[in-house]
């Protein structure tokens, strides 16, 4: 039997405050898979769609990935970041929490 690897890709407008630069707008494309292995996984994979390098310098890099994990049946959960660019500024950093909470919000993983 064969498995369909193909996954559908959702859209998101994300508003993130950066000192600085003030209220950016970046529209993120993402995928979402559910890990079988350990149950309460869940892995997303994003790209930052129409980013002007010019305006948005502090973009190290428009793809990263995220996984949700719950965390004692229900009692909460944790978020990993992974991608180029992890460590490289603050604005980059800012710009990934702010993604993760507008998806975990929208797509209710773990509700």
């Amino acid at each position: 039997m064969e498995e369909n690897t193909k996954k559908e890709i959702k859209t998101v407008a994300v508003l993130v405050d950066l000192l600085g630069y003030g209220v950016v707008e970046l529209t993120v494309n993402y995928s979402l898979g559910f890990t079988c292995v350990q149950p309460g996984v869940c892995n997303i994979e994003c790209h930052i769609g129409q980013n002007d390098q010019v305006m948005h310098s502090w973009l190290y890099s428009p793809d990263f990935k995220l996984v949700f994990s719950e965390i004692g049946q229900g009692k909460g959960h944790a978020v990993c970041f992974s991608g180029e660019g992890l460590n490289k500024n603050v604005y980059y950093q800012t710009m990934l929490n702010v993604v993760s909470d507008y998806i975990f919000l929208k797509e209710k993983v773990f509700r």
